[in-house]
């Protein structure tokens, strides 16, 4: 039989809709495909969201009575969803039937610019998890259902998650044993791991997940994963990792929120009603988008920007897209090409620099390219936090209004891409501390690692100490006393301020720091130095508040300045290196003298990565220049 050949589509306003004839699990799977004008097809076709497996054992089947092959996990799709009735067939839409895959094909470009709409379009959604192998879908999607009625009872009374009183479970959510394993067999799924689902899930209409025979929407597990912020027992109780339903909660938060469709599942429970109601769809970054995206998988690297180029962020105020799809271009090209529309954009401009969060030193020096280009892949070891110091709706404003921003970008004499910019160098690092991992602060000591257990002190004792003896070999102007650096400079800063949307005054930070140190030091524990009876409800939260916060260190290095400045620094940082703020820019940012010197006999910087420096970050540099205290100076990353 004849092998089946795309034909060029009209226009980049034609989609194909494939038609798949009725047929038991037996039959061969039979389609026909037709190019249509997209506006004409809105509602009339499923859009499938799946999983691409390899190609070497491919599956046969007949489009438009010739031959085609597909993956099996595709096969198996439309093997599900296919109708048994003879007489009925079924619209549908699948990437790697509906579009020319061939990677010289310019369709590929423009189908995936438009494949926001292509599922906004769709009826529903029909998303394939697989198989069931081990018969275990229908006790999940049953625990997620019953769970989810009991919390969601539980927010009717107390309207907010972190208000609900200790969870006390009816039994009959605790009986099974293996329920905390068999949904981290669901969450451990391919699907879950794609970066492309999650565009194709936020503007579903509907979106139903089917593992096997049985199916959910995708509401209750999204419902399910947003009971986690605030509420770490319901992990204990459930028996699952709790990391796992943060990081789908952060998901729904940062990306799902942000797609505005009114059509959508994000309406069908409370929570997430709720949390999609509280704020303005375009009220969030598309860096951040992309941040989270770092976490999924993608074969080709420039998909973690194009699968999001549906969302209406990457959209300017006129309509335009902010980055045309381009599969003939390498990572760092197709990363350069969005870092200079990153500013060119206002609301994003700021921002794209904190996005610069190195994998390793030889990142940090131009080992992958120029320092100063966000990498939107990472390696799967990486721990580096999705968070960033500079982040939109914090109260951070360290260079000054957008409005300051000044920048050129240009070739060096290597060919090498150059970003200048505007900017203050206000200190040098003098001392680092060992990558901070904030488990080891935690009140519990069942968290901390081995080395923290044995130890005399607690390891933000120990970390003090040593901070405070980097500090004792510095030659600074005025002598500062331990209280003060202790509660407001250090322990300030390992907090990051709190990532708080306004400033979080001197006299709350005390007040849930010596909570934090009392529940710390409680009796018997390292560096017991008080005496404490049972914590009232309202001193446990406010010792929840410091620790909750800690987790903003993660990965990072405290570090003293020359001139006794507390910061905060990427893992990569080294005492020599300097400490800048750039004009425009929401943070301060730690930089490595290059050897290279361009022509104008500006020396060149490697960008070791964004930084908190406790004191700087509210612009008190840029008033200073604004008194003519300092100069400003031409920066040049490379």
């Amino acid at each position: 039989m004849e092998k089946f050949e795309y034909q060029d589509l009209p226009s980049e306003d034609h989609i194909r809709i494939m038609e798949l004839l009725p047929g038991t699990n037996d039959d061969r799977i039979q389609i026909n495909l037709a190019s249509e004008l997209r506006q004409d097809t809105i509602d009339t076709y499923v859009a499938i969201s799946y999983t691409w497996d390899s190609l070497l054992d491919p599956i046969e089947i007949i489009c438009c009575n010739k031959l085609m092959f597909i993956s099996a996990n595709l096969a198996d799709a439309l093997r599900a969803i296919r109708s048994k009735k003879s007489e009925a067939s079924l619209r549908l839409w699948a990437d790697a039937i509906c579009i020319d895959q061939r990677s010289d094909s310019e369709e590929k470009n423009h189908q995936v610019k438009h494949m926001g709409e292509i599922y906004k379009n769709a009826q529903k959604v029909f998303v394939w998890l697989g198989s069931d192998n081990d018969s275990i879908a229908k006790d999940c999607f049953d625990m997620l259902k019953s769970w989810n009625l009991y919390l969601d009872k539980q927010l009717d009374v107390y309207k907010k998650p972190r208000k609900i009183p200790p969870l006390e479970p009816p039994r009959h959510l605790c009986n099974d044993a293996k329920q905390g394993e068999k949904l981290t067999k669901l969450m451990g799924l391919p699907w879950f791991r794609r970066v492309w689902v999650l565009q194709e899930a936020a503007l579903a209409q509907e979106c139903q997940l089917h593992w096997g025979n049985h199916h959910i929407s995708l509401a209750e597990l999204m419902e399910f994963a947003c009971f986690f912020d605030g509420r770490p027992e319901i992990a204990r109780l459930v028996g699952v990792d709790e990391s796992t339903f943060q990081l789908w909660r952060i998901v729904f938060s940062c990306v799902y929120r942000t797609y505005g469709n009114t059509k959508s599942w994000r309406s069908d429970k409370p929570l997430i009603k709720a949390l999609n109601e509280k704020h303005s769809p375009r009220s969030g970054l598309l860096l951040d988008i992309l941040q989270v995206g770092k976490s999924f998988s993608a074969t080709y690297a420039g998909d973690h920007i194009y699968a999001f180029l549906g969302n209406p962020l990457a959209f300017s105020d006129d309509g335009k897209l902010f980055l045309e799809p381009d599969y003939k271009k390498e990572e760092g090209e197709i990363c350069f090409d969005a870092a200079v529309a990153f500013l060119k954009c206002r609301r994003e401009a700021r921002y794209l620099l904190c996005f610069v969060q190195h994998s390793s030193a030889g990142e940090v020096t131009g080992s992958c390219g120029p320092s100063w280009i966000p990498r939107w892949t990472k390696p799967v070891t990486d721990r580096t936090p999705w968070l960033t110091v500079g982040n939109l709706g914090l109260s951070l404003n360290a260079g000054g209004s957008v409005d300051r921003l000044q920048y050129r970008i240009q070739s060096g004499l290597g060919a090498e891409r150059l970003l200048t910019v505007h900017g203050l160098v206000f200190d040098q690092l003098s001392w680092t501390s060992d990558i901070l991992e904030p488990e080891n602060f935690a009140v519990h000591s069942r968290q901390w690692d081995i080395k923290p257990r044995t130890s005399q002190l607690t390891c933000i004792d120990e970390l003090w100490n040593a901070a405070l003896l980097a500090y004792k070999q510095l030659s600074v102007p005025t002598e500062v006393t331990e209280s003060s650096l202790f509660y407001e400079d250090y322990s300030y800063t390992l907090a990051t301020g709190y990532r708080n949307g306004s400033l979080i005054n001197l006299r709350d930070h005390r007040k849930w720091f010596k909570a934090y140190l009392r529940a710390l030091r409680g009796p018997g524990r390292p560096g017991d130095r008080t005496d404490t009876g049972l914590p009232s409800r309202s001193q446990a939260d406010d010792d929840s508040r410091y620790e909750m916060n800690l987790k903003n260190c993660m990965n990072q290095r405290l570090a003293l300045t020359q001139l006794g400045r507390f910061a905060l620094v990427p893992r990569f940082a080294e005492p020599g290196d300097t400490c800048c703020v750039f004009l425009g820019m929401v943070t301060p940012f730690i930089v490595r003298e290059a050897e290279m010197v361009n022509g104008d006999g500006h020396k060149h910087h490697h960008l070791v990565g964004e930084a908190y420096v406790y004191g700087v970050m509210q612009g008190e540099l840029v008033n200073a220049l604004d008194r003519a205290d300092i100069e400003k100076e031409e920066i040049v990353l490379t």
